[in-house]
């Protein structure tokens, strides 16, 4: 019996013991996949044994600590090459001893590179221990986190490092030096208390789910300008300059046919850098002491000449076709010094009303400058015709005593004889012109309402959405207007009047997408170009109207620049700047998913999935949407990249409700005296239908978010459906009537939000339809975010919800950010910001508080 007891303690001590060492190796994750670069040679430097000016020797471990590539940049695969110097070293699987330990190149004097990466899909802590012989260095994600300077024969150096994990692929990277001794180390990773080695995916495999920094770095092409015989295109691009908030900004002219850039103004102190109309040159501005004076730089002969100097005030300039006069405008600020004053108008809160814009002219051959408009208001110069003898200019005024509360005066004039003829004056709805290739016409471009009437082709509706862009052609010896654009419904953009061809081409909001369309006079009809991608960021024709530049990009992949050939109807691509940035992104699917209401109308919408998705699975949905006059277009990146929301973990449903501009007048009237109403219902009948008809959605962890209009959407859901276990508004309006009186466009985006009602004749609207008045009815966690300095959306929308909720005992949270206005653009808080949504979103529908404890812990105040 006593010997059976003693067999059974063994086995029981033994079984403990196991038990132990497993609970152990859980806890402890080995790092066994690695790449490891063949090595490099590094030499030491001239003079290396003198002492420098600090009677500082050279060391060994300066060979280590030289910073030799970017890698904040390196991502390497098996099998790809590292460039360094004229050698070309490769990247394989690395080995490791029965002990697992990895071995650097013996050779002395040389360094070796081990890449690791760390998936992790929740965000987590863990320790990195690291076992050491040699020198090395260790870098997560290009950051310096631990090194060892020693050389240790006998006894490795353990070094240690605490990791916070956000989301995503991390890049462990070690930078070994090999001194023809011990090169070996070994690593291995701590989960913290709270998490488990499940939480950790250890790989050599580069590709990675989309990032905040993806989305925010790299560089990015902005813009495009093509020369006058459309053979060059000027190009501006920006950069981010992480970890400062600070942007790089440039210019570079490029070859159309080959690529290569002809000339690069990056570094330059060049300001309002344009093609001239004729020949390869450009024109730039540069200032000396608060002067400025205009240069022409000819690309062909490599010549600069200034034509203008001394001009002050200078704000913005225009060629004249031939290139023989330059129409410039000069600006001044006369607003004064107060301690206490007495405002002009409710415009004269604003910063900027004071401002005044007038015309000149700077003939180029002569060098005189005559001024062209004075008075009280700013002159705006809408266009110069084709033979270089007239322009169009406007001007508005704020008038109380009349819906819509401005009027505008268009007037054309000759610049001999300085004759002025009025075009129109006093009108409600104004509009931009530009004149026919003949200068017979003008090209009118405005609201539905711009020409009364005539224009609008809203339906059953009362009231037309001035949002919704058209165009008009307007006969200046009849006067007869044609509303060119009454039956299409594709919210109309930019446009341009080809004096090659006589097409009008223009961009357009055709539901989410942004498109470009021509319009031929003879057959009166509309036709979309043959273009790329699914959302067009801006256009450009050559002066000889061959040749239109476009950028450009679609759902999934960012804006790059084409060039098109009006002839042959083509697209080229000219530049692609962020490819090589997303080769080893991967993205979910993406589809389109619209409902049907009972009414019989449809609202369209789209869905991101994440990039692994299962459907067998069971997923937290995220429900956007801006609800307000545009549509959310197909674009990637953005305030709100859902590609990321969905690389997080979540299916994004959003959807375009009724109101928004691309869908036809009708649909855009929608927005007029609604507020919300139909669109909060919109949304709740799509969600609902959405979550019905797919099951792999968790309906209990269905969050929403919106911005600006988007956010009062957010406010608004609350105090009408129980459905969203988390809801986020930044910059949201939570009172209809203090947004309409304090915010800065308040009662002016009223004109197209609620025309014709106010606070004191339609308490319905803004009472009964504000937030703020039905705060006892939200049941729902909410995290209201805002700048403080937001003059669109004022703070005190989110701070009155804010203290609502808290007396009435309900779940919120306020996260403030400073020194911003309505959209937050400064680099740190951008992706502080972002973090702030992701961890508050993993709190609420994935039950992880731990990132939004990292980010606010709880103080006792």
């Amino acid at each position: 019996m006593t010997r059976i007891l003693s067999i059974l303690g063994l086995i029981l001590i033994f079984n403990m013991s196991t038990m132990a060492k497993n609970k152990t190796d859980k806890e402890s994750i080995k790092l066994t996949n690695w790449l490891q670069s063949e090595a490099a040679s590094v030499s030491l430097p001239a003079f290396h044994n003198s002492l420098d000016i600090e009677s500082r020797s050279f060391q060994l471990q300066n060979l280590l600590s030289e910073n030799y590539i970017n890698l904040e940049k390196l991502r390497p695969e098996e099998n790809d090459i590292l460039e360094w110097n004229n050698e070309s070293l490769k990247w394989n699987i690395a080995s490791l001893s029965k002990k697992g330990y990895l071995n650097a190149n013996s050779s002395t004097k040389h360094l070796n590179y081990f890449v690791s990466y760390i998936n992790v899909e929740n965000w987590c802590k863990a320790k990195l221990i690291v076992q050491t012989f040699p020198m090395l260095e260790i870098y997560l994600d290009g950051k310096k986190i631990a090194s060892n300077y020693e050389q240790k024969k006998e006894e490795a150096k353990e070094l240690s490092s605490n990791l916070t994990l956000e989301p995503g692929k991390h890049c462990l990277l070690i930078k070994v030096l090999s001194l023809n001794t011990n090169n070996k180390f070994k690593a291995e990773l701590k989960p913290e208390t709270g998490w488990n080695n499940d939480n950790f995916e250890i790989s050599t495999n580069a590709n990675q789910f989309i990032t905040i920094n993806k989305v925010l770095d790299g560089k990015k092409v902005n813009s495009s300008a093509l020369s006058a015989n459309g053979k060059l295109v000027l190009i501006s691009y920006s950069q981010t300059l992480p970890p400062s908030d600070e942007t790089e900004s440039w210019k570079e002219v490029q070859s159309v046919e080959n690529g290569k850039i002809i000339h690069t103004f990056r570094g330059s102190s060049l300001s309002q850098i344009e093609w001239l109309p004729i020949g390869n040159r450009l024109s730039y501005t540069k200032n000396y002491n608060g002067k400025t004076s205009i240069f022409i730089f000819d690309l062909d002969k490599g010549q600069e000449k200034e034509i203008a100097s001394g001009i002050s005030n200078f704000e913005n300039y225009t060629w004249t076709p031939d290139a023989k006069t330059l129409i410039y405008s000069e600006a001044k600020d006369h607003s004064k010094e107060w301690k206490i004053r007495k405002i002009q108008g409710m415009e004269d809160r604003l910063p900027g009303f004071r401002y005044r814009s007038f015309l000149y002219k700077l003939d180029i051959k002569s060098g005189v400058k005559q001024r062209l408009t004075y008075g009280s208001l700013s002159t705006q110069l809408n266009d110069i015709s084709s033979d270089s003898k007239h322009i169009l200019f406007s001007q508005s005024r704020p008038d109380y005593n009349e819906y819509p509360y401005s009027k505008q005066n268009l007037y054309q004039m000759d610049i001999e004889t300085f004759e002025v003829d009025t075009i129109w004056k006093d009108k409600l709805f104004g509009g931009s012109a530009q004149y026919s290739p003949n200068n017979s016409k003008l090209l009118v471009a405005g609201g539905p309402s711009c020409f009364g009437k005539l224009g609008e082709n809203i339906g059953k509706q009362k009231i037309a959405n001035n949002y919704d862009g058209q165009l008009y052609i307007l006969d200046l010896n009849t006067k007869k207007v044609d509303p060119i654009s009454y039956d299409f419904d594709p919210a109309i953009g930019n446009s341009v009047w080809n004096k090659k061809d006589g097409h009008i081409y223009f961009k357009a909001n055709d539901k989410d997408y942004i498109k470009l369309f021509k319009y031929d006079l003879s057959s009166k009809t509309f036709s979309e170009l043959n273009i790329k991608d699914d959302v067009v960021k801006n256009f450009n024709i050559s002066s000889n109207g061959s040749t239109l530049s476009y950028i450009s990009c679609n759902i999934s992949s960012p804006y790059r620049l084409y060039v098109y050939d009006l002839n042959k109807q083509e697209s080229t691509t000219v530049c692609n700047p962020e490819k090589e940035a997303f080769d080893k992104v991967t993205l979910g699917k993406t589809e389109d998913w619209n409902f049907t209401k009972k009414d019989g109308k449809t609202i369209i919408g789209r869905v991101y999935y994440p990039p692994n998705f299962d459907a067998n699975k069971k997923y937290p949905m995220i429900v956007n949407y801006y609800a307000g006059t545009v549509p959310v277009e197909r674009s990637f990146g953005g305030r709100y990249p859902l590609n990321l929301y969905a690389a997080m973990g979540y299916v994004v449903y959003l959807l375009q409700p009724s109101g928004a501009t691309g869908f036809g007048q009708e649909f855009s009237a929608e927005h007029q005296n609604n507020w919300g109403i139909t669109t909060a219902d919109e949304i709740i009948e799509g969600t609902k239908k959405f979550t019905a008809s797919h099951s792999f959605i968790n309906a209990d962890k269905i969050g929403c978010i919106g911005a600006s209009y988007g956010g009062f959407m957010t406010m608004l859901l609350q105090t009408r459906t129980n459905i969203f276990a988390a809801a986020i508004a930044h910059a949201g309006i939570s009172d209809i009537t203090s947004y309409w009186g304090e915010g800065y466009w308040g009662y002016t985006y009223s004109v197209n939000a609620s025309a014709l009602s106010f606070p004191w004749s339609h308490r319905k609207l803004y009472v009964d339809q504000s937030p703020l008045f039905s705060a006892d009815k939200i049941t729902t966690p909410m995290l209201l975010i805002h700048g403080t300095v937001d003059t669109n959306v004022p703070i005190g929308e989110s701070i009155q919800l804010y203290q609502a909720l808290k007396l009435l005992g309900k779940e919120v949270d306020f996260v403030e950010v400073k020194n911003q206005n309505h959209h937050i653009v400064n680099y740190t808080q951008r992706i502080l910001w972002n973090n702030t949504i992701f961890a508050y979103f993993a709190k609420q529908l994935k039950d992880k508080d731990e990132w939004w404890n990292s980010l606010y812990p709880d103080e006792n105040l």
